[in-house]
């Protein structure tokens, strides 16, 4: 118990770095804050290297993949159309016809002529290598590019049995089939290999099937397509390649020619009963020099139309090699600097530790908001420049943090007086000079002397007035703001002998919004007053208010007067905009202050003006319920 208990005291000690001199202090904090972060960062940076690089390795063999197997599948339709015109050539079909069934010298005439149209085909494409047609009989004719002997070297290389096979599964088939490529010996010489494509040929006409026709193909044909940047590749880029093999693992193409026709174990969709030696693809990678015992990517995607497999080969530590030579770089370069940084931590430690931990202690104090700390130094490097500009520092803050108190309650009580007396004095300028009492004994007599209408005109100014006096910096319906508006433009209307028409254009959506009082009567007065000078007749003023964006109200003062010249217009939109409060457009001036007092940037305010065509005022607030 008591040992453990000095175990335990022990690794507290060690773990408050109690005991250690300020030497081994600073290096192992360097070591915890700056080395081990540092090799856990490059690890980490390393493995990312190594994520993303696999990803673009495998997104470089998808590639390959598809472009591989798009050229496989385009050449092979071209190769398919190719028999198939040859299958359709009523010439071919008439010597194979006397091919056939004619006597001996038909027979025999018919071979040359038949070699000569299959030379003619052959020659249609350059990777066609030889044409073979097998009779009913099982007598054939063939030409080859580049072997013109008594033996057929693609039909004579299968066996009985396999002709047998070969043959009745051309016939059954009505579409083209894909034959597995075959070794065809040279006499004396080493084996060339063929993939062949085979198809049966029927008269049209009697219906009779003929035979089948074997289109042979160098196997060089597939690994040319397989490996189209082989021959360009160098030590400084990627070492690839690829095979092709069928649905059974049968090796169809591949860079190590005597592994064709075998089989690969691993791959194959059943057991493999052939005498052919039987590989893994580990082994049969093996097999190229330049992967012997690399750590490789495999990616695969299937021919479905001709039941082929591509596997695309990447050598990884080819592609990883200059990310591993980086890896050992940066950590030999970081050990460099580990062991430099530790010898100066060695030799200055002692003298700048202690001034350091003064410093340190008078930056937490100003952190905790004592700013009547004072740091004091006895040496005179930079440090004690540092500490003194501290001093300073500290004590010019202060003295903001008092003056900025002062300032900001000297400032808010400004802004709330300077508010009200905006809002008072906007109010003073709009109240109106009499009172509508008068009018109202005014009415009364114009109804005892019958003057109807000038009683509706006193009525509708009363209840105008009425409405400008309550309340002025009251918000109130849209509806109320409308039908106010409609009484005053009655009396405009009136005063001007009817020269000119209300058009009102508001959302039923936006008749319970509220907005300040009077904010469009200054705007629709201006309208009237300067738009439609001189005008008699026929002059139109249209109010519109709608949403916009659900979440403002615009409102649109348009009439078809006068207009305003460009000049005066700038010049009306740079006063009501200014702060001087001596502009006579006071009207739209107030509308202008009171929309930015009461709503702040959230309100927009816009005048446009075509001489002799009309002007419109646009107003934007918020959308108030």
């Amino acid at each position: 118990m008591k040992l453990f208990r000095n175990f335990k005291n022990s690794l507290k000690r060690h773990l408050r770095f109690k005991g250690y001199s300020l030497k081994v202090k600073l290096l192992i904090i360097f070591i915890i804050i700056s080395v081990l972060p540092i090799v856990f960062t490059q690890v980490i940076s390393y493995k990312l290297s190594q994520y993303y690089l696999e990803r673009k390795i495998t997104s470089l063999s998808d590639v390959n993949l598809f472009y591989i197997k798009t050229n496989i599948e385009t050449d092979l339709n071209n190769y398919k159309d190719t028999l198939y015109r040859i299958a359709a050539d009523n010439d071919c079909l008439a010597l194979e016809t006397m091919f056939n069934d004619g006597d001996d010298f038909e027979k025999a005439a018919s071979i040359n002529k038949i070699r000569d149209y299959f030379g003619s085909y052959s020659y249609s494409r350059s990777q066609i290598r030889a044409i073979t047609f097998v009779g009913k009989d099982g007598r054939n004719v063939y030409y080859d590019k580049g072997y013109q002997g008594i033996n057929n070297r693609v039909w004579d290389t299968y066996s009985e049995t396999s002709k047998t096979q070969t043959y009745s599964d051309i016939l059954e088939s009505n579409i083209p089939v894909i034959l597995p490529t075959t070794p065809n010996n040279y006499i004396g010489q080493k084996p060339e290999y063929m993939f062949h494509i085979g198809l049966k040929v029927r008269n049209v006409s009697t219906k009779e099937d003929m035979g089948i026709i074997i289109m042979s193909f160098d196997e060089q044909v597939l690994s040319d397509i397989c490996n189209v940047e082989s021959e360009k590749l160098d030590k400084n880029k990627a070492n690839m390649f690829s095979l092709i093999i069928d649905t059974n693992g049968k090796v169809i193409s591949f860079e190590n020619k005597k592994y064709i026709g075998t089989y690969i174990s691993d791959y194959s969709n059943g057991k493999i009963t052939t005498n052919n030696s039987v590989e893994t693809l580990t082994q049969l990678i093996s097999s190229v020099p330049t992967f012997t015992n690399r750590n490789i990517s495999v990616n695969s995607t299937p021919i479905s139309s001709v039941g082929w497999k591509v596997i695309h080969i990447v050598d990884k530590d080819n592609l990883f090699y200059e990310v591993n030579l980086l890896k050992y770089l940066t950590f030999a370069t970081l050990i460099i600097i580990i062991i430099i940084v530790m010898i100066v931590i060695i030799i200055f430690s002692n003298k700048f530790y202690a001034s350091v931990i003064i410093i340190v202690n008078g930056m937490n104090e100003v952190k905790n908001g004592n700013f009547n700390v004072k740091i004091k130094l006895n040496t005179e490097d930079e440090l004690a420049f540092i500490g003194d500009e501290f001093n300073e520092m500290s004590s010019k803050i202060k003295s903001l943090v008092e003056d900025t108190k002062k300032q900001s309650n000297y400032i808010i009580e400004i802004s709330n007086k300077k508010r009200e007396a905006e809002i008072k004095a906007i109010v003073g300028q709009i109240n109106p000079h009499f009172l509508y009492n008068t009018l109202d004994c005014i009415n009364w007599m114009a109804i005892n002397n019958e003057q109807y209408q000038i009683s509706d005109m006193i009525g509708n100014l009363a209840q105008i007035l009425r409405y400008g006096i309550v309340d002025i910096n009251k918000e109130v319906s849209v509806y109320d703001e409308i039908q106010w508006l409609k009484k005053y433009i009655y009396l405009q209307q009136i005063r001007f002998n009817n020269s000119f028409l209300l058009d009102l254009d508001v959302d039923d959506n936006v008749l319970g919004c509220r907005v300040h009082k009077l904010i469009l009567q200054p705007l629709v007065e201006n309208s009237i007053i300067h738009g439609f000078k001189g005008y008699d007749n026929g002059r139109k003023l249209k109010v519109s208010i709608n949403k916009f964006q659900n979440k403002f109200l615009v409102i649109t003062v348009e009439d078809n007067g006068n207009g305003i010249k460009k000049n005066r217009l700038n010049e009306i939109v740079n006063n009501i905009r200014s702060e001087n409060n001596e502009y006579k457009s006071i009207g739209i001036k107030n509308v202008y202050d009171r929309i930015k007092i009461y709503y702040g940037e959230d309100a927009k305010f816009e005048i446009t003006s075509i001489e002799g065509e009309g002007s419109t005022i646009t107003m934007i607030i918020p959308l108030i319920y």
